[in-house]
């Protein structure tokens, strides 16, 4: 099973330490009932051109994004539907974060009954600079079934669109809007 959480800042991320147990003081998630009050606070507060978040996406067996992953969550978000739309087209997509630059590579691996796809998140080795962490996180890949994959992306990212119209105005509504619709035509052409 396939889980997808879009986390937005609540909290200054400049001095965001990764560990699994601070999270919550930093990352508000998109279904908490506070979440449109605190986004809009942070919009506000950046006038409407920073907001940082994270997708993360995880298996049953494997924690494939991370709260490290946190990057400009619009531009995050875009990335996403450019790196499935990439992958429509060749078979394989790729994109590079932002403010981490950490290299998200989705790639496809025919089997039957259904394709999957391998999922890889290589991190940038600058962000652990003095610590021992660099090993442990440099790199996660899991195999997940590409059907699954695209149906969770799309509703996660539609939950995304949805809750950032309800907020503070910024250009890359209508960005988020024309690749989803570009997806969604590409996948009724194939099922044609």
């Amino acid at each position: 099973m396939l889980t997808i959480t879009t986390y937005i800042e609540q909290k200054n991320l400049d001095s965001f330490y990764f560990t699994k147990e601070n999270f919550q003081d930093y990352f508000i998630s998109l279904n908490d009932t506070l979440s449109t009050q605190v986004v809009n606070r942070r919009l506000k507060k950046h006038k409407g051109h920073r907001l940082e978040g994270v997708v993360i996406i995880q298996t049953n067996d494997t924690v494939m994004t991370d709260f490290m992953d946190w990057d400009d969550i619009d531009l995050m978000w875009i990335g996403i539907l450019q790196m499935m739309l990439e992958y429509k087209k060749t078979g394989v997509g790729k994109h590079f974060m932002a403010i981490n630059n950490h290299e998200w590579t989705i790639k496809k691996v025919i089997t039957n009954p259904e394709n999957l796809i391998l999922f890889r998140v290589k991190r940038n080795p600058l962000i652990f600079e003095g610590t021992n962490l660099y090993k442990i996180h440099k790199e996660t890949k899991n195999v997940i079934n590409e059907k699954e994959f695209f149906s969770e992306i799309l509703q996660a990212a539609n939950e995304f669109i949805c809750f950032r119209e309800k907020l503070f105005k910024i250009g890359s509504i209508g960005k988020l809007k024309e690749l989803m619709s570009e997806i969604q035509f590409d996948d009724h052409e194939e099922r044609k």
